[in-house]
This record gives C-alpha cells, sequence and structure tokens, in this order.
C-alpha cells in the first residue's frame, strides 16, 4: 500500500502557480509595452513632456517585485490568498494603464 506524499502535490501546484505567473507577467507587459508606443506617438503628435513615461515605468519596476513577493506568500502555504492578489494587481495594473493612455486620445 502507498502512502499519500502532499509534496508531489505542493511542488506540482508550485509549477502551476509560477506557470501562471509567467502568463500573467507577459500580458501586463503586452500591455505596457502598447502604453510605451501609445506615450511615444503622443509626445510626437502633441508634443507632451517625456516624463509622462513615468507611470509606465513603474508598472514596468513594480509589478515583477510584486509578483517575487507573491511567489513568497504561495511558498508559505498561503496559495489562494497569492493567488488572489497576483490577479488583482494584474487586472488592477491593466485598468490603471488603460485609462492611463485613454487620456492621450483627445
Amino acid at each position: 500500500m502507498k502512502i499519500y506524499d502532499d509534496k508531489k502535490n505542493h511542488s506540482g501546484m508550485k509549477l502551476i502557480f509560477m506557470l501562471g505567473q509567467m502568463m500573467v507577467l507577459t500580458v501586463v507587459y503586452l500591455f505596457v509595452y502598447s502604453s510605451f508606443i501609445i506615450v511615444q506617438l503622443a509626445i510626437a503628435k502633441n508634443g507632451v513632456s517625456p516624463i509622462m513615461y513615468f507611470p509606465v515605468l513603474m508598472a514596468l519596476v513594480i509589478f515583477p517585485i510584486l509578483l517575487y513577493q507573491y511567489r513568497k506568500l504561495f511558498n508559505q502555504g498561503k496559495m489562494i490568498i497569492a493567488f488572489a492578489w497576483m490577479m488583482g494587481t494584474a487586472s488592477l495594473t491593466i485598468v490603471l494603464l488603460y485609462t492611463y493612455i485613454l487620456q492621450f486620445s483627445n
């Protein structure tokens, strides 16, 4: 009779979580890249200040740091909380970038 070992389940969940983080990071970075392009066009077309890159740069720098913190939270055993925070901050980052670049459409 085999003895149940939860370490296999935990390592599998860790792998799935890390793959999910890579997918979320890719989607957020697609929005960051699009935001860079739109800000660049706004600078060229409307002559706005290059300081307009700052919020996009902040999203570029802060989001991976948050993902690292969520991975530490996941490894502490708070898996659902880490997943919820990861998805929540990804959604918030995308919405904030979208509303930021929406002001350049006028």
